[in-house]
This record gives C-alpha cells, sequence and structure tokens, in this order.
C-alpha cells in the first residue's frame, strides 16, 4: 500500500510541475458526452471536442480537469461574442517544444484539422478547419 501511494504522490507532483496548455477557439467544442444520442447537436459538439483530444494525442497522453467552457472572446477583438476555453497537461513536459517555441509543434498539429461547423458558434466558417489566430490560439503556463 505504501508504495501505490508513493507512486501516485509522484505522478501527482509531476503533473503538478509540467507545463499547463491552454487553446481559445471559436469552434464550439462542448463536451457533452454523446457520443450515440439521436441529438445531433449534441454528438456533433462531443465530435469537436473528441478532435481536440485526437488532435492532442498524437503527441502523448492528454489529462484534464475540467471541460471546455464558455468565455468572452476578447482574445480575438471580439468582447460581443463568446469562444470555449480548454486546459490540459501532457505527460511530458516542453513536448510541444519547436524551434524555441514552447508551443510551436502544437500550433502546427491543428493546422487545418477539420471540424463540424454550424452549431452554437457565432462566427461562419469557409472551409470549417483550424487556421492559427482566425478561430484557434493557443497558450501555456509553467
Amino acid at each position: 500500500m505504501g508504495r501505490a501511494l508513493l507512486f501516485v504522490g509522484l505522478f501527482l507532483w509531476l503533473l503538478n510541475t509540467l507545463m499547463i496548455y491552454s487553446l481559445y477557439t471559436l469552434v464550439d467544442i462542448t463536451a457533452t458526452g454523446q457520443y450515440r444520442s439521436s441529438d445531433r447537436l449534441q454528438r456533433n459538439q462531443q465530435q469537436n471536442f473528441d478532435t481536440i483530444l485526437q488532435t492532442l494525442g498524437i503527441k502523448g497522453n492528454v489529462y484534464f480537469d475540467k471541460k471546455p467552457n464558455k468565455v468572452p472572446a476578447h482574445i480575438f477583438g471580439n468582447d460581443k461574442i463568446e469562444c470555449w476555453y480548454f486546459e490540459w497537461t501532457m505527460e511530458i513536459s516542453d513536448l510541444f517544444e519547436k524551434n524555441n517555441d514552447p508551443i510551436g509543434e502544437l500550433k502546427e498539429l491543428f493546422e487545418f484539422v477539420p471540424f463540424i461547423s454550424d452549431l452554437t458558434e457565432s462566427v461562419q466558417f469557409d472551409p470549417p478547419i483550424f487556421k492559427l489566430g482566425q478561430n484557434i490560439i493557443f497558450d501555456f503556463k509553467q
């Protein structure tokens, strides 16, 4: 029992020392938990969130405590609409570093990834693909 607690403690310490990544997006990534629902909106919202997780998962395991939530879209220069905010960690620190940019690889991963549009977004997308700075922005903190 003592050994198991030691490993759990070590794991939690490692998570606390890792970078915390975040994204803001104008794309509806509401995590509904509806995978086979007859409610098409909720199923498509979940599929967009799954796209986020699967794209991140290309590099490693994703850990998060909170589902995406809506916040004012001031980061996109528009306080009149809302965007989705999501925060997570990865199992390895500096996993997305590229060319001295701590999130350089992260930015490249998402460029041109398709999503389902016309859900509850306030913005239209043509074509419905992630474009850095236009409908998705990344950040991090240590």
